[in-house]
């Protein structure tokens, strides 16, 4: 139907492990995969056993890339629904950091917009919530990407392509992208 659905499961979802009778949670099953040389195939699997949907394609962004991303269209625009506080966000080199950001509309860069998406210790809905500001993210870097200030200045189109060939994987033919 030349659409895409974007669905969020919890991190925590305990997930069948494809060819065996184990389960665990399914923020695992992407490492297990390459653990065990299969790639995203038990992630993909374990999703269409739960969902009941075919899986055509993966895409996988690592938080660099994201960060590049956001960075390269300039930021994004995002309504950010409640003041978040967290004096331990976990940084790098298993450390922590404080993260706060203030309700109402802010534009956030690439590493304030990870840790946007990515916090969880301060937020009431728990997964629910960490979700729902995942799907405002992503539909804040689409509206972004594809507005006519972005999608036709070639350099910003050009910059966002190179940061995502660093860091996605896929297996979505370039011709069905």
């Amino acid at each position: 139907s030349k659409k895409i659905s974007l669905l969020s499961l919890p991190r925590d979802l305990y997930a069948p492990i494809p060819e065996t009778t184990l389960y665990t949670k399914i923020n695992s099953l992407y490492q297990y995969g390459l653990s065990q040389d299969a790639g995203v195939e038990p992630l993909r699997t374990s999703i269409a056993e739960i969902t009941g949907q075919h899986i055509d394609y993966f895409f996988v962004l690592d938080f660099d890339g994201f960060e590049k991303a956001v960075d390269a269209l300039g930021g994004i625009q995002v309504d950010v629904l409640r003041d978040f506080y967290d004096p331990r966000y976990p940084g790098k080199n298993y450390s922590y950091e404080t993260f706060e950001i203030k309700k109402g509309w802010q534009t956030l860069d690439g590493p304030t917009a990870l840790k946007y998406v990515r916090e969880r210790h301060n937020d009431p809905e728990g997964d629910f919530g960490r979700a729902k500001r995942q799907q405002q993210i992503i539909q804040a870097i689409k509206d972004k990407a594809f507005s006519a200030g972005t999608f036709f200045h070639i350099f910003a189109v050009n910059s966002l392509l190179n940061t995502l060939g660093e860091s996605v994987k896929t297996d979505m033919p370039l011709g069905d992208m």
